[in-house]
């Protein structure tokens, strides 16, 4: 089997180095690891600048240079003067915020430890083989040892409740009570405050985790912060949203953010971890693993799996129970159109094959909405049980992505014509792309 260190060459990372002066003073800084910046002074950078919003934006040291993300401030984030939302800085380039400049160079490449000290294939009941995923279970073994709160970040089906539970069982609280509270799932808001109150009573001594702590109404965000301050347990969180952007819009409580904001922990999406798909597969299918033939690979790989490493499980069950029309169309359904699918190949080579239904072959001409309902990707099921708000920016995201996937593949991604058959302004059309990395 190719694994990820074959795969993914390990490449030095960067030593980006900022200089500044601010009403504080001047100041020099060499990033090894991510940082949240802004005027709020439980920021891991503060900038001393009043026009520079609380949480305003994020500097993360990649091995292909530094990233800055602004995080929603009001004044904006610029790079030479453009103002951006994400980008990579090149030497040389000034970063400004508020009125303040900030200065990038770089340093000499840090030395890479050895391969063979430095590996780390699983945490907990998770395994990953990719650079990005060794460097999420190196940074969890770590943290677990402290009694630091902790963000854990990232999209459904990633594996954010199963990563949080081997922190649990990795640390010195292991044996102690452990328990999730599904914010999202809360009753009505008169009988939030004692659901609450329940749990953080029974997390005493042990772990607690906030699940989408963002769906709690903001006073309830309040009265949750002087429980947290006793510090009677760990707190961990789980969401699929920025903290920080919901703290500028004013959807979350500030200090509820900094009380939590121990250490975040951004679990990457499948997508990104490249050389994980195939070894996952494989593992699910088990003694079935012959299943995965490289045309069925080649195709699940160009896939976007939005329903993550839960969804890949899945579809590896349908797979294993000989349901493979279904498990076709459970991956392909919110990502490809069904006649561009060619075939899906049997294990034992070039006995047939068995070509995906068309799109109107499985809904019929004019479907009953239960029945687009049972076709929709079982990954999208936990959707349906979330607050209306968050469903509805979640399925508008996930329809501006994937026409926009289609859209670009369908004029060779020419702006122009894409702009002119969609009939958007071409600087709109840029923001959209940008916004969502198609």
């Amino acid at each position: 089997m190719t694994t990820a260190r074959e795969l993914e060459p390990r490449v030095p990372r960067c030593r980006p180095q900022l200089t500044w002066t601010d009403a504080a003073g001047s100041h020099a800084l060499e990033l090894a690891e991510t940082r949240t910046a802004g005027s709020a002074v439980h920021c891991e950078l503060v900038v001393a600048d009043k026009a520079v919003s609380r949480l305003h934006f994020e500097l993360d040291p990649q091995p292909d240079g530094l990233w800055v993300r602004d995080l929603g401030s009001r004044n904006g984030t610029y790079v030479n003067g453009v103002k951006i939302v994400e980008a990579r800085v090149p030497a040389g380039s000034v970063i400004r915020v508020g009125t303040t400049d900030m200065t990038v160079a770089y340093g000499n490449p840090e030395p890479m430890a050895d391969p063979q000290g430095d590996e780390q294939v699983s945490f907990g009941g998770l395994e990953g083989w990719s650079a990005s995923m060794r460097d999420v279970f190196r940074t969890l073994s770590t943290l677990a040892k402290s009694e630091s709160s902790i963000i854990i970040e990232g999209e459904p089906g990633t594996g954010k409740k199963a990563l949080a539970r081997a922190i649990h069982d990795a640390s010195s609280r292991a044996g102690q009570p452990f328990v999730v509270v599904e914010c999202a799932g809360l009753p009505n808001q008169s009988e939030i405050a004692e659901a609450l109150e329940e749990a953080l009573g029974s997390a005493e001594g042990g772990t607690l985790v906030l699940d989408a702590p963002a769906e709690l109404p903001l006073a309830v965000q309040r009265e949750l912060t002087p429980p947290l301050d006793a510090k009677a347990f760990r707190v961990i969180v789980t969401t699929q949203r920025d903290l920080r952007r919901l703290v500028n819009q004013g959807a979350f409580r500030e200090n509820l953010y900094f009380r939590i904001a121990g250490a975040t922990v951004r679990v990457p999406p499948l997508r990104a971890r490249q050389g994980d798909l195939v070894p996952l597969l494989e593992r699910f299918l088990g003694d079935q693993a012959a299943l995965a033939t490289p045309n069925l690979l080649a195709d699940l790989e160009r896939l976007p799996w939005m329903g993550n490493v839960r969804e890949l499980e899945l579809y590896a069950e349908r797979l294993r129970s000989g349901d493979l029309v279904r498990a076709v169309a459970t991956a392909h359904l919110d990502a490809v159109d069904f006649d561009d699918f060619r075939s899906v190949r049997h294990a034992e080579g070039e006995l047939g094959t068995m070509e995906a239904p068309t799109l109107p072959t499985l809904l019929g001409s004019e479907p009953p909405a239960a029945d687009i309902g049972r076709m929709l990707p079982i990954a999208l099921e936990p959707w349906f049980l979330i607050g209306f708000k968050e469903f509805r920016e979640r399925w508008i995201d996930l329809g501006e992505r994937e026409y926009l996937r289609r859209l670009m593949l369908r004029t060779s991604r020419s702006s122009s014509a894409a702009s002119r058959e969609a009939g958007l302004e071409r600087t709109y059309l840029y923001r959209l792309i940008k916004k969502h990395g198609v």
